[in-house]
């Protein structure tokens, strides 16, 4: 369309002048001529309109948009999808997009946790209809002059329900590289709900620092990333930038609010200690497997009676294994050892033969150690009663533990072995908040001959956690294998 044409050829909507410019398209601020009112239209520009991807891109953007309603999703008045002129309608945020904001200085932390808050609370509405955005960046995010917040350009979503609709073409990445999850790098068109989290995240980073996110997986590997960012904060961008999806927020929701907490958290006690600081992460560097348990902070006191009664996170179970502690060595050795020394300094060479025997006998008895047996779990009647597993070729068997409990704060891990086949490559876990009506997903990675995975319990999952597996062939002619199912998921309590 030439610069000289001010009204589409419908004749409804007036282009009065350009607001922005993309790699397909054109957005105008337009008058419709029927009612009045002042519109963003979104204009494909020519060069495309015979490139079946770029029109069905353009086309998935007015398919996700006509589908959700929400007050943080730009809403979609009208659209035109056919013939030589294509464009779409939508309201007109009379503001600045977040990048603006950040353009001209950092953002305050309170501020930017209170943009980002409704902008997961869209990605849910969106993730609830089974819509992945794949590009939430802040260029993406636009702010009215009353403040309200808007997520917008949907023209690389995926709805995960319509395979068809994939544009993804192989070697070709979609999104925003420094947003961008590290799953969506590497492959753009098997991402889930979890890889919005990683740019939800990540664009908070931004947001707050005023710098190119660069890598936030890898802080792990480099901590210097988190300078300067408030241990509150980071915890939540830490986790919602892991690596592996299956370590951060299980849902959109799930980070709603845990910023809410957060923002709550900074407002009350601004000027104070951080009571963050004890709480620890897995993804925090310091993290490891000696790290004490994940607990709620308490404020310091004295006395008991001083104790505030805020909530705590029960800490993660200890295991049922007694061992004698290095203190309570017990005399009879203690004495022996100092006669042998005795018998050295004096060279009493059979008394050295006696003692070293004797000592030998006291330092290699057995720790006295109780030991609790496991149920072993069946699949379909197919696990032998005794626990064992058998490799029977041809037949492949999923093999997994049943959890049923879990500490709040602590992990819920999966352990899955598949035997009788080597070609299942896809293992994973399905899960859900008890009562909630969508599934996350946690994909196991291979360790050893079994494949691991692990969430966080967090509050979403405080009246307890559902979940199933599944494993999935490479091969044609092999079934896929499932423990439990969504309609018999395996129930968890969380304590």
């Amino acid at each position: 369309m030439g610069e000289e044409m001010r009204v589409l050829q419908s004749g409804r909507y007036e282009l009065l002048d350009v607001l922005g410019t993309g790699g397909m398209a054109t957005v105008y601020r337009a008058r419709d001529v029927e009612s009045g009112a002042i519109r963003a239209v979104k204009v494909l520009d020519d060069r495309f309109s015979h490139k079946a991807e770029i029109l069905k891109r353009f086309e998935l953007e007015a398919t996700a948009m006509s589908t959700l309603d929400h007050p943080n999703i730009v809403k979609l008045h009208d659209c035109q999808l056919e013939g030589s002129e294509r464009y779409i309608v939508m309201d007109l945020i009379d503001g600045e997009s977040l990048l603006d904001l950040m353009k001209r200085a950092p953002i305050e932390v309170e501020r930017a946790i209170e943009i980002m808050i409704p902008v997961v609370d869209a990605l849910q509405a969106a993730h609830d209809k089974g819509i992945i955005h794949r590009d939430i960046k802040p260029h993406n995010i636009l702010l009215s002059r009353s403040g309200q917040v808007f997520v917008t350009d949907f023209g690389i979503a995926r709805c995960i329900e319509e395979s068809e609709l994939s544009l993804t073409r192989t070697g070709m990445v979609m999104g925003t590289w420094a947003f961008m999850a590290p799953e969506q790098r590497a492959d753009a068109k098997g991402v889930d709900h979890l890889a919005d989290i990683y740019s939800a995240g990540a664009t908070l980073y931004a947001a707050i620092t005023s710098e190119v996110p660069k890598d936030l997986f890898a802080a792990e590997l480099d901590p210097s990333i988190y300078n300067g960012i408030s241990k509150p904060i980071e915890s939540v961008i830490r986790r919602a930038c892991a690596y592996w999806n299956s370590d951060r927020f299980p849902s959109a929701r799930a980070m709603k609010m845990e910023l809410e907490l957060t923002l709550a958290f900074i407002r009350n006690q601004a000027g104070q200690s951080s009571q963050f600081d004890g709480i620890q992460f897995r993804t925090n560097p310091e993290y490891g497997s000696d790290a004490p348990p994940l607990s709620a902070p308490r404020p310091e006191s004295t006395t008991p009676e001083a104790s505030s009664g805020e909530p705590t996170l029960s800490p993660r179970p200890e295991p049922k294994t007694k061992r004698r502690p290095q203190s309570a060595r017990r005399p009879a050795e203690t004495t022996k050892v100092g006669w042998l020394i005795a018998a050295l300094v004096l060279g009493g060479g059979s008394l050295i033969v006696w003692l070293m025997q004797d000592l030998a006998k006291v330092t290699q008895e057995p720790e006295a150690v109780e030991v609790v047996a496991l149920p072993t779990v069946k699949h379909k009647g197919r696990i032998p009663s005794d626990g064992g597993i058998k490799n029977v070729q041809g037949k492949p068997v999923l093999h997994h533990t049943e959890h049923t409990t879990v500490a709040m704060g602590g992990d819920l891990v999966w352990s899955v072995r598949v035997t009788g086949s080597e070609a299942y490559d896809k293992v994973q876990a399905w899960y859900r908040p008890q009562g909630a009506e969508s599934w996350s997903r946690s994909q196991l990675r291979r360790v050893g001959d079994g494949y691991t995975g692990r969430i966080v319990v967090d509050r979403m999952m405080s009246d307890g956690v559902e979940y199933w597996i599944e494993a999935k062939p490479y091969r044609k002619g092999l079934p896929n294998l499932k423990h439990g199912s969504q309609k018999k998921p395996i129930r968890v309590f969380v304590h």
